[in-house]
């Protein structure tokens, strides 16, 4: 399976339409000429793991070296353009790439939307490398590479159909001079998934679970996974009747559960890989041996989706579980609206709420410092030491009173927490059981779970009211699992939608389900109009104070520096306030951003293949 994969001068040309001999310094994996390669079933399973290797590489978030940005074609795109999240960063001027298309002031140039349309093509170039050079082998084990190869070209399709209405179906390997035009409509593209689906299924080849404890089935695309594909396709063509079907073909395997309510927060976690809700995710399991593990194992996801420590200090007493080498950038806080849809929804003590975020008192209060163990002088901050410089430990434990005063807890910046409503975001937050022993990431990418496939099957029972009792009964088991407070007694499509929400938040799902609803430009009306700052009083308090004139100014001493009144104290306590001060900022800014009914349900075509391609055409509005 280490024979590498791929160096066929195809590869240019399977970077679709671009002509970008200057993103093209792909490393050559292997000197095979073409004419000896892909003959025997071991040419056609490494070829088949170069599709993984590829998916897993370049959905996760490591395009850095070829294109020159690090987010996630998965996630990113589709979670900046909801409303599960406030796009961040440091301040305002930080984060500007999810801003953009968060606040939808976005255009043909935008960087996250021209990696991820390019990720998701590289892949297919992957999958037909496969299918073109097998689809007539008649080995088990060929036929079976083609079958998975055709599901995740499949998903590729589906992501592009979803996210551009109309790009160019590619269906193999693409010839130096190629360059396709627009497909006729989404309807061709979904239906292309649909059928890419019924080709792998039909063969007979797709692997499946033998067992709910079945863990290497959740690392492959399983004949389950296939339909589940089919089925999404199907929904957005509104053929909910055709999709229920593959969805009860799954479901009616049992081989499936929601994991216990108390394991909710190993979801997207090493401790949680292939657990029994997995329908499908990429195994990321760190190998020395692999060449180019780093750039295929989310280098900076922990950063994209981690706190941002430099405005609030970092947890780091022991048994903490949050990763401790390295600070995030705080681009994904959760959204005003989410927050106060779950905890209407939930209550604050369900699973589900502990599972997916953290509320800033249990971030000063529950999680663990430093000055949990070691004595600290409350004025400066500073952790005691002994005559021989070792840390003095506590002799009793800290009380809630002194960790009211303690200021190396809670947000240290004075200007506070930027895009933050007092909430964090702890479903995808980084863990310290997420790395490897040499420091690399090591959890899988996780693409579907059942809560996913049981949600959409309540939806479909919804939507043509059919088997209602039983897709009750499978929105209930979501539910129940999530300990909600609000547990349906009815099966409606808005019963369905905000479970959707509050279940598949982070998940890629939302922005899709809006267009989908035709609700898109409803519920995204307010997108980057509010973005707070979490400020804790005690920072403003204890902050050094500075001598003003009548006029409010600062007084200057002979050398230009301000007159201090007094030194910072710290001896004051922590307290919660949320700035709303410059939560407008970006409607002043970008007079006209804001969603358009029309338009931004589609991303652009990017800029730099429609330079290359006069056969690509603009969607409306860019």
């Amino acid at each position: 399976m280490k024979k590498i994969f791929i160096a066929l001068t195809a590869v240019c040309a399977g970077w679709i339409f671009s002509g970008c001999e200057d993103r093209l310094n792909i490393q050559q994996h292997s000197v095979t000429a073409i004419e000896d390669y892909y003959k025997t079933d071991a040419d056609a399973e490494a070829a088949l793991v170069n599709v993984y290797y590829t998916a897993g590489r370049f959905l996760s978030n490591s395009m850095y070296l070829e294109a020159g940005w690090n987010e996630c074609p998965l996630l990113n795109p589709w979670e900046y353009a909801s409303d599960d999240i406030f796009s961040a960063g440091e301040n305002k001027a930080d984060g500007v790439e999810g801003n953009q298309i968060n606040a939808f002031w976005l255009d043909a140039s935008q960087v996250t939307v021209t990696g991820s349309y390019q990720a998701y093509y590289m892949i297919i170039n992957a999958c037909n490398l496969v299918i073109d050079h097998f689809k007539d082998a008649t080995s088990d084990t060929a036929k079976r590479c083609v079958a998975e190869a055709r599901v995740m070209r499949a998903y590729m399709h589906f992501l592009l159909g979803v996210g551009w209405g109309t790009p160019p179906i590619v269906d193999h390997v693409l010839g130096a001079n190629e360059r396709p035009g627009n497909s006729a409509s989404q309807q061709a593209v979904l239906q292309f998934v649909v059928d890419d689906c019924d080709a792998a299924i039909s063969s007979g080849a797709l692997k499946f679970k033998t067992s709910k404890e079945d863990k290497n089935k959740t690392i492959i695309i399983t004949r389950e996974f296939a339909k589940a594909v089919k089925a999404k396709a199907l929904m957005f063509m509104n053929n909910y009747d055709d999709a229920l079907t593959e969805l009860s073909d799954i479901i009616g395997t049992n081989m499936y559960e929601l994991v216990p309510s108390n394991e909710m927060t190993s979801l997207y976690h090493y401790s949680g890989r292939g657990n029994k809700e997995s329908v499908f995710e990429l195994n990321l399991k760190y190998d020395a041996s692999v060449n180019d593990y780093y750039w295929r194992a989310q280098p900076n996801f922990i950063q994209l989706w981690g706190w941002r420590f430099s405005k609030i200090n970092k947890p780091n007493g022991p048994g903490s579980e949050l990763a401790q080498a390295k600070d995030g950038w705080g681009w994904c806080n959760p959204s005003k609206k989410f927050v106060d849809a779950l905890i209407a929804n939930d209550g604050v003590n369900s699973a589900r709420r502990k599972a997916w975020i953290k509320s800033y008192e249990e971030v000063l209060y529950d999680m663990p410092y430093q000055s949990d163990i070691y004595e600290i002088d409350f004025t400066t901050g500073a952790l005691k030491k002994d005559a021989n410089g070792d840390f003095i430990p506590r002799t009793t434990p800290i009380t809630d009173a002194e960790k009211q005063k303690d200021p190396t807890r809670g947000v240290k910046a004075g200007d506070g927490v930027y895009g933050n409503c007092g909430w964090f975001m702890w479903k995808r937050m980084f863990r310290e059981e997420d790395y490897a022993a040499n420091g690399e990431t090591q959890w899988n990418l996780v693409v579907m779970r059942y809560a996913e496939v049981l949600l959409m099957y309540a939806e479909c029972c919804a939507q043509t009211n059919t088997n209602v009792a039983d897709g009750l009964d499978k929105l209930k088991l979501v539910q129940n699992r999530a300990q909600a407070a609000h547990v349906s007694t009815s099966l409606t499509l808005a019963e369905v939608q905000n479970e959707k929400y509050l279940e598949c938040w982070l998940e890629g799902t939302r922005f899709m389900d809006l267009v989908r609803w035709g609700i898109a430009d409803v519920e995204l009306a307010n997108n980057g109009k509010y973005l707070p700052n979490l400020v804790d009083t005690k920072i403003e308090a204890d902050a050094p104070q500075y001598q003003k004139d009548a006029q409010g100014n600062y007084v200057l001493d002979a050398n230009g520096e301000k007159i201090k009144i007094r030194d910072a104290v710290h001896d004051s306590p922590h307290g919660m306030v949320i700035d709303e001060s410059d939560a407008a900022w970006c409607v002043n800014a970008h007079p006209g951003m804001g969603f358009k009914k029309g338009k931004h349900e589609l991303f652009p075509f990017p800029f730099k293949e429609l330079n290359v391609n006069p056969n690509l055409k603009q969607n409306p509005g860019y």
